[in-house]
């Protein structure tokens, strides 16, 4: 940016009067071109009337180019608007499969058996059923993933309830089934699979009426639905010094009670007995309620800051941002709430050890799309703010005060809840975040805008005018919610600076307010030989009563009754 509005305000007292003595006019019919004196002394003190300017307005004072971090929103005000990037983090659950196969162990029964010698019938003889099939399964390289379990839905493969007739010998018998049912344990629900067979209380398989006659056998199969790990029997066992070598337990029996009918004939020395198992290859656990600890490695990539305006980039600066915003963009599609926390550091050349901004329990909620939220430090500004979650660090400001040239990330650091939460195993989702600076300019006490600007190119027309001392007052009507100090010294055209032109400035310009303010630029020496122009220190500052003022491309500077005396008078070279 080649200026601002500091450089402006003083062009309007110097050029107007400095430059414009210079336009006196001499009648051309005259020849002076000879040996004759040219110079005159106008003597006295001159004044020139006083004048104004219209509104200037911060727009055209500011002059902000395309491609500046400083933008404007719909209404005008500006914004330090800094993009970051983008990163995302996968979050996986793998499968779960419990290992039944042998964890059942089958009961046999005594029937009936022909010692007589010879061929009998037999004729419904009954057998009552009071048996107990043990569970013993214990399922290990289940992933750390499941930190701890309570409980799991599941799905079955191959899993049934086997009668079957042991036979030996001659034996043409049938059986028959009456008044059965299959008790599971308590922490095990099921579903039958099987018409003739209902399911009550969750657990209990039950023949509906008296069954068919079978030979050899009947399977009868179900699916174990849901495994309760919050009941005796099932347990958890979570091995934190191995990686995915965890257990899952099941114990306790499956009690079989009811009556088998056995008919028909055998031949001598034949028996007939029955055998009853669960026979099961594996239990497929699709979704789990458990406290889950899955690898969540959240990247936030170190932001650049570039394309800062020069009336913000001067090594002196020091920006005290009423409320400073850093926005996060979050997609996560998966039922796991993240919290995450990080350490910004500013980094610029030549400043050690500028002062870091912690952020902590930043949440990401599950189940979200393009989940905006704001860290920013003033509380009081939440309203201002469009955002679906606000967190306030009250001394954000510390990553932007000295306006660096990079906000460096580190310890990120995640959280995951403690709390059960239910989710589907063997799934994979992507967690995408995104961030950027995006911060109204209101400065609040602190705030200290160092801006230099030479103005300059003046040889030429003060080359002919000698004068001792110019004054100028002015009102200034600042409409800007910062206060304007100007310091200058006077230089010659190859930017040294005058011994012998001192430069007195008393201007002191309130924020939001009207102030006289003037200036003298004199010498010590009666010559203003040399003088090219002067540089300007500017300083702009923030304050209390304006902190929650933004900068608005609307506001402006007036100058008003803007007077110049030369005194002494001038001499003129014609």
């Amino acid at each position: 940016m080649k200026r601002n509005f500091k450089n402006h305000a003083v062009v309007g007292v110097c050029a107007l009067g400095l430059i414009g003595l210079n336009s006196c006019q001499v009648d051309d019919a005259y020849d002076l071109d000879k040996e004759i004196d040219k110079t005159i002394t106008v003597g006295g003190d001159l004044t020139i009337p006083g004048s104004s300017t219209d509104n200037m307005m911060l727009k055209d004072l500011l002059e902000i180019e395309d491609g500046s971090a400083v933008v404007t929103d719909e209404k005008g005000n500006y914004i330090l608007q800094q993009a970051g990037s983008s990163n995302s983090t996968e979050i996986d659950i793998p499968g779960v499969t419990i290992s039944t196969a042998g964890g059942f162990s089958g009961v046999e029964i005594d029937g009936v058996s022909n010692t007589t010698g010879s061929n009998i019938d037999i004729d419904g003889t009954n057998i009552v059923i009071d048996e107990d099939i043990a569970i013993d399964i214990n399922s290990d390289g289940i992933t750390s993933v499941l930190k701890e379990l309570v409980s799991a839905n599941t799905n079955c493969v191959g899993t049934k309830v086997v009668v079957k007739l042991s036979k030996n010998g001659y034996a043409n018998i049938s059986a028959k089934m009456s008044d059965f049912e299959v008790v599971f344990p308590e922490f095990m629900t099921i579903e039958s699979l099987d018409e003739n067979w209902e399911v009550t209380d969750g657990r209990i398989l039950t023949l509906k009426n008296e069954g068919s006659s079978f030979n050899e056998s009947v399977e009868v199969p179900v699916n174990i639905t849901k495994i309760d790990f919050e009941k005796a029997g099932a347990e958890y066992i979570y091995n934190s010094s191995v990686k995915d070598n965890n257990v899952i337990s099941l114990n306790g029996a499956i009690v079989l009670r009811g009556n088998i009918a056995l008919e028909g004939s055998m031949g001598s020395g034949a028996s007939v007995g029955l055998k009853i198992d669960v026979e099961s290859e594996s239990i497929e656990v699709n979704e789990v309620k458990a406290v889950v600890d899955p690898e969540v490695d959240i990247e936030i990539d170190d932001m650049d800051i570039t394309d800062i305006p020069d009336f913000m980039n001067d090594e002196n600066v020091a920006i005290e941002l009423t409320d400073p915003r850093l926005f996060f963009t979050v997609t996560n599609p998966s039922p796991i709430e993240v919290k995450f926390g990080a350490v910004l550091t500013p980094v610029k050349t030549g400043m050690d050890n500028l002062e870091s901004v912690q952020i902590k329990d930043v949440t990401i909620p599950a189940g979200c799309r393009n989940y905006v939220i704001c860290i920013h430090q003033n509380a009081g500004m939440d309203g201002d703010i469009q955002a679906d979650s606000k967190v306030v660090v009250e001394n954000l400001n510390n990553i932007i005060r000295n306006i660096p040239e990079k906000i460096q990330v580190s310890q990120v650091e995640v959280k995951l809840p403690e709390e059960a939460i239910s989710i589907e195993t063997g799934k994979h989702y992507d967690l995408a975040t995104a961030y950027e600076v995006k911060t109204p300019l209101m400065f609040s006490e602190g705030t200290e805008i160092v801006y230099t600007e030479t103005m300059d190119g003046w040889g030429s027309d003060l080359e002919d005018i000698e004068f001792n001392t110019v004054e100028a007052t002015m009102t200034v009507d600042n409409q800007l919610p910062l206060g304007v100090k100007m310091d200058a010294v006077a230089v010659d055209n190859t930017g040294n600076v005058l011994s012998n032109v001192k430069v007195d400035m008393d201007m002191d310009i309130k924020a939001g307010a009207t102030s006289d303010v003037k200036f003298s630029v004199s010498t010590t020496n009666g010559s203003m030989k040399g003088l090219d122009g002067l540089k300007l220190t500017v300083t702009a500052t923030g304050s209390d009563e304006t902190k929650g003022i933004g900068l608005n491309e609307n506001q402006y500077i007036k100058i008003d009754n803007l007077k110049l005396k030369l005194k002494g008078g001038i001499t003129m070279e014609l």
